[in-house]
């Protein structure tokens, strides 16, 4: 089995990249090649020749969404089995590779546990195992108003990965959730265990974080649901829907202050406990306004 893991290197995520190596460098199961992409970051081949990793490196510009694209055709065409995905500001259990390797062999996908680390984070966070029993079967209905798997704590066989991927539009900000949301519309189920574990950094330069709700970070959780549902309604008439009830919510934050004002509030104060992401993103009736 010819094991991928593919990640991203950009300027912002550099000061935990070192971290993201050694725990990639010190798993149980070392065979496996790490796809990396260097997004603009000086120092990327001088930090690697410090661990013992077989890693194929490629220069990529452009959207997280349109590097994503690429790099994953890139992978393909090298006659990867599975594909391991991992984010440069976090670091994982050493035998991540190795769990997600045997349960790849019964399943087309895994996700693994989050665990909070990081800026303002007493103390280490499960985000998951409250939410999902281990060896606990989710399908795309999961993951319909949120999501749990993330480039960071997923894996999936490269066999089961559907072109409409690459049709996912460029200036989209919730890549993974879209990724998956077309991976599990064929009636594909993704397996959740417990068994290894992601340490999901918390930064101030995170691109979503599960436990912020300032004003910007709810009005981009708006964002991120419409264009979500509406891309996605392109392929699955059900969202449909959905993509008009978040198009209209966008349009109304936009213009109304105080509608924007009473929103972000409704939201914090109707927040639940062991978010997903974009859990707390929620539609005007959900929140009774």
């Amino acid at each position: 089995m010819n094991i991928a893991v593919f990640s991203v290197v950009h300027p912002k995520a550099f000061p935990y990249f070192k971290d993201f190596l050694f725990s990639l460098a010190t798993q149980t199961n070392k065979d496996f090649s790490l796809f990396l992409v260097n997004d603009g970051t000086p120092g990327v081949e001088e930090t690697i020749h410090q661990y013992n990793l077989n890693v194929v490196l490629r220069n990529l510009s452009g959207t997280p969404s349109a590097i994503r694209k690429s790099a994953i055709e890139w992978i393909l065409s090298q006659s990867a089995d599975i594909i391991i995905f991992a984010d440069t500001d976090d670091c994982f259990m050493n035998n991540r590779i190795e769990i997600c390797k045997s349960n790849l062999l019964n399943y087309s996908i895994m996700f693994n546990e989050l665990i909070l680390i990081g800026d303002n984070i007493t103390h280490a966070i499960p985000m998951l195992g409250k939410r999902f029993k281990n060896n606990e079967i989710i399908s795309l209905n999961n993951i319909k108003y949120s999501n749990c798997m993330g480039f960071s704590n997923t894996a999936i066989k490269t066999k089961v990965i559907p072109k409409s991927v690459f049709q996912i539009p460029d200036d989209i900000i919730a890549f993974d959730w879209a990724f998956f949301s077309l991976c599990m519309q064929e009636e594909l189920k993704a397996v959740f265990t417990k068994q290894t574990a992601t340490y999901y950094r918390q930064h101030n330069d995170n691109i979503a974080s599960p436990q912020s709700f300032t004003e910007d970070q709810i009005l981009r959780g708006v964002r991120v649901k419409r264009d979500h549902y509406r891309f996605i309604s392109r392929i699955d008439a059900q969202y449909e829907s959905l993509s008009n009830q978040f198009s209209a919510l966008f349009e109304k934050l936009s213009g109304d202050v105080s509608f924007r004002n009473t929103y972000c509030e409704s939201v914090k104060d109707k927040t639940p406990q062991n978010l997903l992401w974009w859990e707390s993103i929620k539609s005007l009736e959900e929140l009774a306004l």
